[in-house]
């Protein structure tokens, strides 16, 4: 009887012990996030520079702690903006785009778990910053 209690007592350890593929799972699910992140970067990068408006260009896309970084140059000089309300309108529209329930967002969101960052320039001086998260979605 005692050497059923020990050998079942070793299985059980084993098998709570020894069969730990938490971590290997985890790395898999961070090596599939990083290739997934690297392609959409790269096939973004194709379509550079980016005229979004009369006035702004997209001209760079990158990636930094699971999240996108966009670098946006304005040519514009800072008297003919208004920055704050600018800045105030661009948030809202990218919200409302970073927001949306399309699919493609969603996987968009779920491949950049930390979110997206648009950085807008006159020259390679910083004007503002606008980070959406997944928890951005959530406010009002």
């Amino acid at each position: 009887m005692k050497v059923i209690k020990i050998t079942t007592l070793v299985l059980i350890s084993l098998g709570l012990f020894g069969c730990d593929n938490s971590e290997k799972a985890k790395k898999d699910e961070a090596e599939k996030l990083t290739k997934t992140q690297d392609i959409i970067i790269s096939d973004a990068k194709k379509s550079l520079p980016y005229q979004v408006d009369s006035v702004t260009s997209l001209v760079d896309i990158f990636k930094d702690d699971n999240s996108i970084n966009y670098r946006y140059v304005i040519k514009a000089s800072k008297d003919q903006l208004q920055i704050s309300e600018t800045e105030k309108m661009t948030s809202e529209n990218l919200k409302k785009v970073y927001c949306t329930d399309n699919q493609q967002v969603k996987e968009f969101r779920d491949a950049f778990p930390n979110g997206a960052v648009h950085n807008y320039y006159i020259d390679d001086e910083k004007l503002f910053s606008v980070k959406l998260t997944p928890a951005s979605c959530n406010t009002n």
